[in-house]
């Protein structure tokens, strides 16, 4: 995808920061697996992913964006509370190496989600790598709830556009399958992260050296290389989920970069695990490229047929499930009403076939497609939020929060104790004392001087229980609720 880029100047924590520490079970986690077109969960029901793309770290700034104007966990807060159950993040081979910095990120403002001193925005990320950082990301999308599927985008940072292949004269074949040997290892037995896409829409025309699918060509063909890696990653990491894409072309039928599977017929993917395997094709509307079924007088009827030979047989043949990594809109009117014409659609298709997918994205510095979120970083673009409401599916892993019997502290402090559902001060701080639980998504409950506080009759969900001294945040906890 193309995009625009944000700068925005560096600030630095001024304040001690009591960093919030949790503590779960990771013998609870639900890691996903395949049956048929199906996915489920480890007490085998059927689940579906139906999430957003929010990208970053396969930029120039090898870190999220919207980070210089919102805190990333109320980013994260408001992905759950607007529905969606997991989160795509398209990372490069380059922030995974030494001496590999971050940019523009804030570490002063406020964030609507995440209510704290203004001083304290994004402070855990201060000074980290962006490896580092993903995994406070990772960390934070497990307590909520939020499943992650990480996306090898490119190997260089802004590489996407150019890199055809899954390697590339600096990152060799062996170095990208040891990446995500390396991944595999550090997020082995991590709840939250379900899946790894290995790479990001491999294309290219096969007579110019783009990718291919089955043709005995090992430097071009995808599906070898996709294999010997899932297999790998396997080897040392047997609970995430292998999300492999198509290409563009194959034999002579061409179609979006990543999004021809046809190939899967007669070249299926074969891992040792076979039920850790998802195929993952990218869809887009006219405004990504003017396609010419777009133009057929059998628009949008022709569509049908055209996703069914594309990547919709894997599904309805029962080979694995399919997970569409990518597709988004930024204006229903575009292109005389046809870019709404297909998303609605395609919305039916994927609903009708009950696919799992991820929506191109929570960013709106999409030059495509706009994002979910409108250009302040907070306010929704609300008319596409109400076209995928209907869609939404129920979490596809429990919040590290409520593992266990509520209500319960999940992290912990100094001052601000849990017991028995009552919310206590000890070793009380001298001068004026105030004491706020919030929501999830950052709305004060109430806020008193009076303490101890009695929470048995919250609703269920997880909460926030900050203490202020004369108006200067000093400490606060998460605990849920049931």
């Amino acid at each position: 995808m193309i995009i625009n880029r944000t700068e925005t100047r560096h600030f630095r924590c001024g304040l001690l920061v009591i960093l919030l520490s949790f503590f779960a079970s990771q013998s609870d986690a639900s890691y996903l697996h395949a049956k048929g077109s199906k996915l489920y969960n480890d007490k085998g029901q059927v689940v579906q992913l139906t999430g957003v793309n929010w990208f970053g770290f396969e930029t120039s700034n090898l870190g999220p964006h919207g980070l210089w104007a919102r805190d990333y966990h109320g980013m994260l807060r408001q992905v759950k509370s607007m529905g969606f159950n997991c989160i795509r993040i398209p990372f490069c081979n380059s922030m995974l190496r030494d001496g590999a910095k971050v940019r523009s990120i804030n570490f002063y403002g406020e964030d609507p989600y995440y209510q704290r001193d203004k001083n304290l925005m994004n402070c855990e990320l201060a000074g980290l790598t962006p490896i580092q950082i993903m995994d406070e990301i990772i960390s934070y999308a497990g307590k909520l709830g939020l499943a992650v599927i990480l996306d090898n985008h490119s190997r260089e940072p802004d590489g996407y556009m150019e890199e055809r292949l899954w390697y590339t004269k600096v990152t060799s074949e062996q170095q990208w399958i040891d990446d995500w040997v390396m991944l595999a290892k550090r997020y082995n037995n991590n709840h939250a992260v379900i899946g790894f896409d290995l790479n990001n829409e491999p294309h290219g025309k096969i007579k110019d050296g783009g990718a291919s699918w089955g043709t005995g060509n090992t430097l071009s063909d995808w599906n070898t290389a996709a294999q010997k890696c899932g297999n790998a990653i396997l080897a040392v990491n047997s609970n995430v989920l292998i999300i492999i894409e198509g290409v563009e072309q194959v034999g002579s039928t061409s179609y979006w970069w990543g999004g021809n599977l046809r190939g899967v017929a007669t070249h299926p993917i074969v891992l040792s695990k076979k039920e850790k395997l998802v195929y993952s094709p990218h869809e887009y509307g006219p405004e990504v490229f003017q396609q010419p079924w777009f133009d057929d007088s059998a628009f949008p009827d022709n569509m049908e047929a055209i996703w069914d030979q594309s990547f919709g047989f894997i599904s309805r043949l029962n080979i694995a499930p399919l997970f569409i990594g990518e597709f988004g809109i930024n204006d229903m009117k575009s292109y005389n009403n046809k870019a709404g014409i297909w998303f609605t659609r395609f919305l039916k298709y994927m609903a009708d076939h009950s696919l799992s997918w991820t929506f191109w994205s929570l960013n709106p510095n999409s030059g495509d497609t706009g994002g979910m979120l409108k250009y302040d970083w907070v306010s929704i673009e609300q008319w596409k939020l109400d076209a995928l409401k209907p869609w939404l599916a129920p979490e596809v892993i429990e919040p590290a929060a409520v593992q266990k019997r509520q209500p319960r502290s999940i992290s912990k402090g100094k001052h601000l104790k849990i017991a028995d559902g009552i919310i206590t001060l000890s070793e009380i701080p001298s001068g004026k004392i105030k004491m706020r639980v919030a929501t999830i998504s950052g709305k004060v409950i109430f806020s008193s001087s009076i303490q101890p506080l009695n929470i048995k009759k919250l609703p269920k969900g997880i909460y926030t229980a900050a203490v202020y001294q004369n108006d200067v945040l000093i400490e606060s906890l998460t605990f849920a609720a049931d």
